[in-house]
This record gives structure tokens, sequence and C-alpha cells, in this order.
């Protein structure tokens, strides 16, 4: 199985938000109005949905947030797997004129919150189980933030370029002085 990159990224993003304390109703509401979200059929936002949503994002921060900080791929799996044992999964294969077959994951809620969760969960679940073995999901050496680990040598310890630059120019400047 192929994992779902925006669906893990977004997962991402949501840790990081929560993390940094920028995971707000004001953030909530840009997420939901998004033009790609890693889900299907999203109709209209309102400020329900946008309080709903933000209650339901900050949960899956706070439940999923330890699996990136774990260390070890057991560990992340056992994490990965409390929060999946939470959730009622809805799987269907989608066939339309526009894309190849492909499964769609949806809660029992219809909710756009819940099926961004299910989507995040399995695609997280995807990146640890299509890994050979690796821990892809971790978080920054520099800077804290959680990344998922895309490379193919599997090794990264940088959430970005950016970061891993600022480390290794504050490490050579604490080495020369």
């Amino acid at each position: 199985m192929t994992v779902h990159r925006p669906a893990a990224e977004l997962a991402v993003e949501i840790v990081n938000a929560w993390k940094s304390r920028t995971l707000d109703r004001d953030w909530v509401a840009a997420l939901l109005t998004r033009e790609l979200l890693p889900i299907r059929h999203r109709g209209g936002v309102g400020p329900e949905d946008v309080v709903h949503a933000h209650a339901v994002l900050e949960h899956f921060a706070q439940e999923v947030s330890p699996v990136f900080e774990v260390g070890d791929t057991r560990s992340a799996a056992d994490a990965l797997n409390t929060v999946l044992g939470s959730v009622d999964i809805r799987v269907t294969v989608s066939i339309s004129d526009e894309f190849v077959p492909h499964l769609h994951f949806d809660g029992t809620s219809d909710g756009i919150a819940d099926r961004l969760r299910v989507n995040c969960l399995v695609a997280l679940a995807t990146v640890l189980a299509d890994s050979g073995g690796a821990l892809r999901l971790g978080v920054c050496d520099s800077c804290g933030r959680a990344f998922v680990d895309f490379s193919r040598s599997a090794r990264q310890r940088f959430c970005t370029r950016r970061c891993a630059t600022r480390s290794h120019v504050r490490k050579h400047r604490n080495n020369a002085s």
C-alpha cells in the first residue's frame, strides 16, 4: 500500500501547530477552507464546523504527538495502535472518471474534522507499516518539530534542510570558538 503523503504531512502540520500553540480556531478555519485537503465530499464550512473541528484536531494532536516522540518503531506502533483502537473506520474503494481506483477512509461521523483525523491516522499507520522496519516518524534534533521522513535512506534527523543547516552552522561555530 502506498502512503497517502498529503494526509501524513497534514498530520505533522496539525501536531506542529498544536505544539507551537498556534492551533486555534483561526488556524482551523484557514485549514478547512483550503482547496486541497486529503478527504472527499467537503461541502460548506460554518462557524459550528470550525468549533467542532478545533476540538477534534486539538485532541488528535494530543493523542498522536507521542507517536513522533517515542524513538523506535515498536513503541510508535504501540502508541498509534492505541489511538487506532478508539476509531471506527469505514473503508471504501472509489472509482471515478477522474481517478484510478483508490481507497477512501472515513469515520462513522460525517464531520470534516473527523474525516481528516481518520485519514491522517491511516496515513501515519501506512508510514509505519510500509517503512521496512525503519522509523520514519520523528522529532527534529534542532527545533523539536515533528516530521515524516520520506527520504530514501530513512535517516532524516531534521524537519527541513534549513533547520539542518542552522544546526550544523551552530555546531561549527561552537567548535570554532
